[in-house]
């Protein structure tokens, strides 16, 4: 067999990125998406090195997902934050309750970076001036509020499409272990539409292959507080995994999604376990249309808000992989019976 790995030095000197596979080890490190379902779902959350996107109706947690990810980034990896401001979504306030550095965050408003070739050069201009050996945590938010560079009486409808491809062209040699590029993306309706999905997102068929994760964020039912007159606190959102190339893809969870306090760690949970059948529901049919909370564990009954409790007192439903289905009853076994379920994962 002929050792390539002299010629291999010689072209590093030309090639930086260039390597023999087999001598490099997978050391992937993770962003958490604050939480723990989701990161489960995702085999540990959001990999640094890759570009990542979130479609979703408004209201449906996107900036929020994105402001606990940079808060993560900031709190493990001291990275540094760039927020292209197109939608005025991000404010101080909300921004350091949610555990953001402001200090090492960069923000540009929708003055600056009105169309897409803009925010390409903003980024081009910010990255090359960051320190390269330190983490970088960039957001779009989103793509789809860029403006037109069209004139009104020579539309072309691929403009915005094209543009975006040369974004990320530009940026990708950017992203490297150190670097997460993510944004947010609108889901509109199609005209016309009688049969099949009837939904659809900005930007053509670019984002689908550029990105390493497609997450895809539906509001699925409001959240009431019926002792202060059936006031709405949030709301419910399903995420499903549209794309991953680090696990398996289609996944999908729910989580709660309250408007004053963001999305709680471990919000959703309850219902992963339910629908690994650890848990049982107290009435499958209520438990489904998000009516009640309520599961029974070894004849016990906790709702969602006591997860965190009933966790310390049955570690075995705690995972730190995405469980297997439990084909042993919700009854619960031993604890060791449940590990090796997981490990098979």
């Amino acid at each position: 067999m002929t050792d390539i790995s002299k010629a291999v030095k010689k072209l590093q000197k030309t090639y930086g990125s260039l390597r023999i596979a087999g001598e490099e080890e997978d050391t992937k490190e993770y962003i958490s998406t604050g939480n723990l379902a989701l990161d489960l779902a995702l085999e540990g959350g959001i990999a640094w090195g890759y570009v990542s996107e979130y479609a979703g109706l408004s209201g449906s947690g996107k900036t929020t997902i994105l402001q606990k990810m940079l808060a993560d980034a900031q709190k493990k990896y001291e990275a540094w934050g760039v927020w292209i401001d197109r939608e005025k979504s991000f404010h101080n306030d909300r921004a350091e309750f949610l555990g953001i550095d402001l200090e090492k965050i960069i923000v540009l408003d929708p003055i600056d970076v009105s169309t897409v070739p803009d925010a390409t050069k903003a980024l081009d201009d910010i990255l090359k001036t960051l320190p390269k050996d330190e983490y970088k945590f960039i957001v779009i938010d989103s793509i789809s509020a860029f403006a037109d560079t069209s004139k009104i009486d020579k539309m072309d409808m691929g403009r915005k499409s094209q543009s975006l491809h040369r974004l990320f062209r530009t940026i990708l040699p950017y992203i490297d272990k150190k670097g997460s590029l993510n944004f947010s993306n609108h889901v509109t309706y199609k005209l016309d539409v009688m049969f099949g999905d009837k939904t659809t997102t900005t930007g053509g068929e670019g984002p689908k292959y550029y990105t390493s994760y497609r997450l895809r964020l539906d509001d699925r039912r409001v959240i009431i507080d019926p002792n202060k007159n059936n006031e709405v606190l949030g709301n419910w959102i399903n995420a499903k995994i549209i794309k991953t190339r680090s696990g398996p893809a289609l996944r999908d969870i729910y989580m709660s999604h309250y408007y004053k306090s963001g999305i709680p760690y471990y919000s959703g949970y309850v219902r992963l376990l339910a629908d690994r059948n650890y848990v049982e529901p107290k009435n499958k049919q209520e438990f489904k249309s998000f009516k009640q909370t309520t599961v029974i564990y070894k004849e016990k009954q906790y709702t969602e808000a006591d997860i965190e409790n009933n966790i310390e007192e049955f570690p075995e439903l705690l995972f730190d992989k995405y469980p297997e289905y439990n084909t042993g009853g919700t009854n619960g076994g031993e604890k060791g019976n449940f590990e090796s379920e997981n490990d098979d994962s």
